[in-house]
């Protein structure tokens, strides 16, 4: 499989986790020391970003990835960066749509791509 492929699915299933709430995939996804970056704020406390997964306060109940790109930063490192369309429950009521530019930067470590920032940043409207 491609480097491009690979981290879009990687990208895939990370939403998907996103959408459910799953920290235990984002136990194994994330590095030791991550960074998340987003109009909420900087986080890098491993154990928060964690629990904000699992508590999942303004659960995603839709993500469309579109626009991709994967640029390789050596044979251990890319980025990946897509535009992504999220259908959201704030405060786990109210409907809200919002669009990101989606931006994670991985790292090959023991054969396995982990993320070790990522950022979303307010997209214009379509």
């Amino acid at each position: 499989m491609s480097l491009e492929s690979t981290l879009i699915e990687l990208s895939e299933k990370a939403w998907e986790a996103n959408r459910n709430g799953d920290a235990e995939f984002y136990a194994r996804f994330l590095v030791e020391a991550p960074l998340s970056v987003s109009q909420w704020g900087l986080v890098d406390d491993r154990e928060a970003i964690l629990r904000g997964f699992a508590e999942n306060r303004n659960p995603y109940t839709r993500t469309e990835q579109s626009d991709h790109r994967v640029v390789a930063l050596g044979e251990d490192g890319a980025v990946h960066t897509s535009t992504v369309e999220i259908d959201v429950l704030m405060n786990g009521t109210e409907k809200q749509t919002m669009r990101v530019f989606a931006t994670t930067a991985f790292v090959r470590r023991d054969g396995e791509w982990k993320a070790a920032l990522f950022q979303i940043t307010p997209a214009p409207a379509r």
